[in-house]
């Protein structure tokens, strides 16, 4: 893995309130990185957007339970470390919108959001709920919630960048 990328990634979880959380911490957020990484296979998806997504969009969560301010919280946060996440200019304000609208947005017309918080919305399931493919942009999420096939997940094959070492 990329040196930066560990740096970076070991500052977020550091610097995570509940990284340690089984509901919004490192766990929850590798298995948003392996939805996203499965579900770019079948769009045009900005894979950097959506990996990094998976890192930052919970990293500033106060609680587990409603916090609906985390999103804009994560990123303000971003944007207060933007020299260390490396994106061009649009795929950081990508990455900025689909952290700062995971929790209030429905159906986004970018397909790089869109992969975001479908891979978030794709591990609901966590929490007692079962995803709708109403909520989701991609055709193979939609398909995943449908079908209830999260097994398709569970045994993709990814290592990602999020890890506790």
């Amino acid at each position: 893995m990329n040196k930066s990328i560990e740096i970076l990634v070991s500052k977020v979880i550091r610097e995570a309130k509940l990284a340690n959380s089984s509901i919004h911490g490192v766990s929850h957020w590798q298995r948003v990185e392996r939805n996203g990484a499965f579900l770019c296979q079948f769009n045009k998806a900005d894979f950097e957007v959506v990996r990094l997504f998976a890192l930052f969009h919970d990293s500033k969560r106060e609680d587990d339970y409603r916090d609906l301010e985390h999103g804009p919280r994560a990123e303000a946060y971003i944007r207060t470390i933007s020299d260390y996440v490396p994106l061009a200019p649009e795929q950081f304000e990508n990455l900025c919108i689909a952290c700062r609208t995971h929790t209030t947005g429905s159906v986004p017309g970018n397909i790089s959001v869109g992969t975001c918080w479908d891979a978030d919305r794709l591990d609901i399931g966590r929490v007692g709920i079962q995803p709708n493919e109403e909520f989701m942009t991609n055709l193979e999420a939609k398909r995943i919630a449908r079908e209830v096939d999260f097994d398709v997940l569970k045994t993709f094959d990814y290592t990602g960048i999020i890890s506790r070492d």
